[in-house]
């Protein structure tokens, strides 16, 4: 009970700054339509909040966030219809410019996928059947690094993901005729949650680079 207070006290916080300033800071974010130009595709984990990692503000960002920030492949009929839904919306109603993969290190999902495929245990519920969608990254990994931690293997996996996430971005309709018409660029983004540094996908160069 002590944790919900806390989020009960700190939307008193929130009101109080945002919505009863003399500024009136939120009362323009009221009105309906396009406060941003960025969406970001990030993981559910709580350690990889992107608002917070970016120090941004309410409004600077639309997020859609998943399991291990995974964008499948598109598909015409797809179980995973919410992705192909929300960057619908993303790309071709609110004419977002930037789309940005956010993935991290140590993520639980990846974590899971290769203690399955390490275990080889047969894939029998709604988590597997969506880590299914980084399973070729983690098969790729278990094949190159197979003498290595389980940490480092989810690391690089979710590093391979993330670009293979990107990859999939390029292939749905909205995406691809925004892309196609150079109003739209893609960014594939790894937060190191033990050092603290932010690296970049470099699609010409095929590494990662110091963002900071």
């Amino acid at each position: 009970m002590s944790d919900i207070k806390a989020l009960v006290d700190g939307f008193s916080g929130f009101r109080n700054q945002y919505m009863k300033d003399s500024s009136g800071r939120y009362k323009g974010l009221a009105d309906y339509g396009p406060h941003s130009r960025i969406l970001v595709i990030a993981c559910c984990d709580s350690r990889a909040d992107p608002a917070i990692i970016t120090n941004s503000s309410t409004g600077d960002m639309m997020v859609i966030r998943n399991i291990a920030n995974l964008v499948p492949p598109h598909l015409a009929v797809s179980e995973f219809q919410e992705t192909d839904a929300a960057l619908e919306f993303a790309s071709l109603y609110l004419e977002l410019e930037h789309i940005i993969v956010l993935g991290h290190s140590r993520c639980g999902g990846v974590r899971s996928l290769l203690t399955r495929l390490i275990d080889d245990m047969v894939p029998d519920s709604a988590l597997d059947s969506w880590m299914s969608v980084a399973e070729p990254a983690a098969k790729s990994v278990l094949a190159d690094m197979p003498d290595a931690s389980l940490d480092d293997q989810a690391c690089a996996c979710s590093r391979r993901a993330l670009v293979a996430s990107l990859d999939n971005l390029r292939h749905y309709p909205g995406v691809a005729k925004r892309l196609d018409a150079g109003q739209l660029q893609l960014h594939g983004w790894y937060f190191n949650l033990a050092s603290g540094e932010l690296q970049a996908w470099d699609e010409e160069g095929q590494e990662y680079v110091e963002l900071v």
